[in-house]
């Protein structure tokens, strides 16, 4: 008995299973939670990053080229300088403001005439407004 008692019994092996889940709860089991959804979504890309739009870099110079001529002390719309800007702009609100909506035609006629600004520059002018319209 001794001799039995210090020898090694054999290792058994079992198998096992997952466990089973009920059909109601497959569909929430295969979600991943808010956490483990966070950690695999993707990070912003550079083009979620903001710029700061420049007044005296970025909006004077199509301003300047597309409007000053004519609307520069001629009588009706004055846009020779950045006060004179700042009459048609309600800073941080582009819908309401004037300069926009006159770019885009949106209850007057779309400005310049006949020619209407790429997209790209009426985007600036609407972030420069959103973005509070600084003199900068």
């Amino acid at each position: 008995m001794l001799i039995s008692a210090c020898s090694t019994p054999a290792l058994v092996v079992k198998e096992v299973s997952e466990p089973e889940v009920a059909p109601e709860m497959e569909e929430s089991a295969a979600k991943p939670t808010l956490e483990e959804s966070k950690s695999t979504e993707e990070p912003a890309s550079t083009n979620d990053v903001i710029v700061e739009v420049s007044f005296s870099q970025d909006v004077w110079p199509i301003l300047e080229k597309y409007a000053v001529t004519a609307h520069g002390g001629k009588g009706g719309v004055f846009l020779e300088s950045y006060s004179d800007i700042l009459g048609n702009v309600v800073p941080g609100d582009p819908e309401t403001s004037l300069l926009y909506k006159a770019l885009i035609g949106d209850g007057m006629q779309q400005m310049p005439p006949g020619n209407p600004l790429p997209d790209e520059m009426i985007q600036m002018i609407y972030d420069w407004i959103k973005q509070g319209a600084k003199e900068n």
